[in-house]
């Protein structure tokens, strides 16, 4: 069944034409913020399954220092780029 033209919204035509749209430095934020979740949900499972192994209490302290040194690492230029992306 067609639709009348009538049932539509009508739009407001004053308005720019990019307003209102998601731009470029919007979806660069998106994947950012993405890619930081992805990692932040890598990091996570790795405490977990470290948590739940039978390393030694030494063993796991000194690993999870480890994980966390290169969980900062990696989240590093991603956060420095989202702040930059922000501004």
């Amino acid at each position: 069944m067609p639709i009348s033209k009538d049932v539509l919204p009508r739009t407001n035509c004053s308005r720019a034409p990019d307003e209102g749209m998601i731009t470029e430095k919007d979806l660069k934020i998106l994947w950012v913020s993405r890619t930081l979740t992805n990692i932040d949900f890598e990091y996570g499972k790795e405490v977990l399954n470290l948590e739940r192994s039978n390393i030694e209490p030494e063993q796991k302290n000194d690993l999870k220092q480890q994980l966390l040194l290169n969980y900062r690492k990696q989240r590093a230029a991603y956060q420095a780029l989202i702040e930059s992306l922000r501004r």
